[in-house]
């Protein structure tokens, strides 16, 4: 070896032993990182266990669909939910596991969500395989996809059917309560002049959110020997059995009569199963093709003076128990305001006893008391010249000889009617209020001194003013590719028992006779969804008016919103 290598000889030693310190430090560091990623993976495994028991647990049920809306993927829960295995959901159209009157709804929300316009949740009837119907709160939200031009779509799905029940009847209570207020608030304030008329308008409340057809009064005289109807309402097309019922003897119905004798209602949802005896005594007593019947005793105090009924002709109702503690409650009122009127009616002796026990002792010298006198004048910081008081609209009670000089005013809104007078023109909203205090057979004196007589009608239909979104469909609703002009957007502006006005959002070709459906949702306490179908009456540019058309055109739902809110 010459002196020029040992210099290599030192260095390779050198690298060698660096390459061996290397080496061992390298497994080291492999091992650290493969404890890091160990550690990972059981993080993340016990990440996976703990969201796939709280997905197991959750009431939410997820589906995913692909672009042509065919069900792609399924949870668990979401299967139990559509009561079907996971094979047979995949692949399926989403659209199998809607209900059919739901099916345009979903199709409408689904093309709102792919153009970003629906964040919100939406509420629809889904159905089982089994055909099973229940409500369902979805969440979608759209997702895209690389090998895809268009979304699909991820639904979050709420089954709401117990929450639904339950809104719905506390909702059916509120009205049930609201309701019968407002008939005891009625019957106890009017004029004894208009209590006949009332009693009939309270009838026609119980008949509209019962499904009665024929409700009334009828009162038992001539020491109980005889009857007669005294007070009715009948549905449109129904025809009253009353004219035969003046003063019919009370016992050819006695078999009838025996149970409320007892002081018990009678309630029958099918007449067609009661024996052939029952059914033929009932017979003259309900109107003529009654399916469905309901009548309570009417007492004061201890004392059977009649009974309460009511007839279902067109359909056959199940009468619910609040149904029954509503139309006894009610009967209780109108007995008392028949006694009110009667007491009204008296002689000036008997109304003087009783009205010692409700009007106030008149005042003496020795009390001390202050006795209010009206509301105080306040006097302003002006000159002190005095005002000239402008002259006031005058209303009385009062009816002309000539009832041809009698006009109509409606009591549009179920709160005040709108009197014009014919010799100036000027006009006055007059509130129910007024209206109660003096009757509806009113004298009116107008500012410029003309007098005219008024009759305020009550139970006419009366349209009331709303602020609702909905939807329109054309057809049946269960096409999958709806085009553009096969729904609409809409803004219900004014809703009746028997129709509704609306505005619809951009351009659509609606004419007079068209034949669709509508849904929308009230604003009440259970937001209530109504969807009816309805035929065009009415186009003037945006404002167009229905009438709903069906077997049920006025349903309970609609009936209750309209007299309670």
């Amino acid at each position: 070896m010459t002196k020029d290598d040992r210099p290599t000889e030192h260095a390779l030693p050198e690298r060698l032993q660096h390459k061996i310190t290397e080496q061992t430090h390298h497994p080291s560091e492999l091992e650290a990182l493969n404890q890091a990623v160990t550690s990972e993976r059981d993080s993340l495994k016990k990440k996976l266990a703990d969201c796939s028991r709280l997905l197991q647990a959750t009431t939410t049920g997820l589906i995913s669909l692909d672009k042509s809306g065919l069900i792609d993927g399924v949870s668990s829960r979401a299967v139990e939910m559509l009561g079907a295995d996971k094979s047979y959901l995949l692949k399926k159209p989403i659209s199998l596991f809607i209900a059919t009157e739901d099916q345009s709804v979903f199709f409408i929300n689904r093309s709102r969500i792919f153009a970003r316009t629906l964040k919100e949740p939406f509420e629809i009837n889904l159905k089982k395989k089994d055909g099973t119907v229940w409500s369902a709160r979805v969440n979608a939200q759209p997702v895209e996809t690389p090998s895809q031009k268009l979304p699909g779509m991820l639904l979050a799905v709420e089954d709401i059917t117990p929450y639904r029940q339950a809104l719905e009847a506390l909702q059916l209570k509120e009205y049930f309560v609201n309701l019968l207020f407002s008939i005891i608030d009625d019957l106890s304030v009017w004029s004894p002049a208009d209590i006949d008329e009332i009693i009939v308008y309270s009838l026609e409340k119980v008949g509209l959110v019962s499904g009665a057809d024929r409700v009334y009064v009828c009162l038992f005289h001539d020491r109980k020997a005889r009857l007669s109807i005294t007070h009715e309402w009948v549905s449109d097309g129904v025809e009253s059995p009353a004219p035969a019922l003046q003063n019919a003897s009370v016992e050819t119905f006695s078999s009838i009569l025996s149970q409320v004798k007892k002081s018990s209602t009678v309630s029958v949802a099918d007449i067609d199963t009661l024996p052939a005896i029952e059914h033929a005594a009932h017979e003259g007593f309900h109107a003529p093709g009654v399916k469905s019947f309901l009548f309570t005793p009417l007492f004061y105090g201890r004392y059977l003076i009649g009974i309460i009924g009511c007839d279902a002709v067109r359909q056959p109702v199940d009468w619910s128990m609040e149904t029954q503690n509503l139309v006894k409650c009610v009967g209780s009122t109108i007995v008392n305001a028949l006694i009110r009127k009667q007491a009204q009616k008296a002689p000036a002796k008997v109304r003087e006893t009783i009205l010692q026990f409700v009007s106030p002792a008149p005042h003496t010298g020795d009390d001390d008391s202050l006795e209010y006198e009206g509301p105080i004048e306040v006097i302003g910081s002006d000159d002190g010249t005095p005002v000239e008081e402008k002259a006031q609209w005058r209303f009385e009670e009062g009816e002309p000889d000539d009832p041809h000089l009698v006009s109509t005013a409606l009591l549009k809104d179920g709160k005040t009617a709108n009197i014009a007078c014919k010799n100036c023109n000027h006009q006055k909203l007059l509130d129910i209020s007024v209206i109660r205090a003096i009757g509806t057979h009113l004298k009116a004196t107008c500012t410029c001194g003309n007098e005219m007589y008024i009759k305020v009608e009550l139970r006419r239909e009366h349209r009331k003013m709303v602020h609702l979104e909905g939807v329109y469909i054309r057809g049946r609703g269960d096409r999958i590719a709806m085009k553009s002009d096969d729904w609409g957007r809409i803004l219900i502006e004014n809703l009746s028992r028997h129709g509704i006005g609306f505005k619809v959002f951009g351009k659509q070709d609606v004419r007079v006779n068209d034949r669709f459906r509508v849904k929308f949702t009230l604003d009440n306490t259970a937001r209530s969804v109504v969807q009816k179908e309805v035929v065009v009456r009415s186009v003037a540019e945006e404002a167009i008016g229905c009438q709903f058309v069906g077997k049920d055109p006025c349903d309970v739902t609609i009936g209750f919103y309209m007299m309670t809110t």
